[in-house]
């Protein structure tokens, strides 16, 4: 128990709330980007613990909770469709 609330340490990612999906998943996106951009190339899986460190704290100070390991399993799953998605933005730019 949290704060006098009952808090289910098994949630999988599929109980979040779609608005929490979609703000997970931008967070994750967005610092994905962050470190392609800084780097000018994909993040290796060197990066992938920066990446997710950074989202996880996001979400955490939004009061979203789901297991890390939920976070980790979520992000390699997309991860192409963010690579996909930042190199589609950067071809716009130019």
């Amino acid at each position: 128990m949290v704060d006098g609330r009952l808090i289910q340490t098994d949630k999988p990612f599929s109980q979040l709330k779609q608005s929490q999906k979609e703000k997970i998943s931008e967070w994750l996106y967005q610092e994905y980007a962050k470190v392609y951009r800084a780097i000018g190339l994909p993040p290796d899986s060197r990066r992938n613990d920066a990446i997710l460190t950074a989202a996880y704290e996001k979400i955490e100070e939004a009061g979203i909770w789901i297991p890390f390991g939920e976070v980790r399993k979520y992000f390699y799953s997309h991860k192409t469709k963010y690579k996909k998605r930042y190199e589609k933005a950067l071809q716009k730019e130019n």
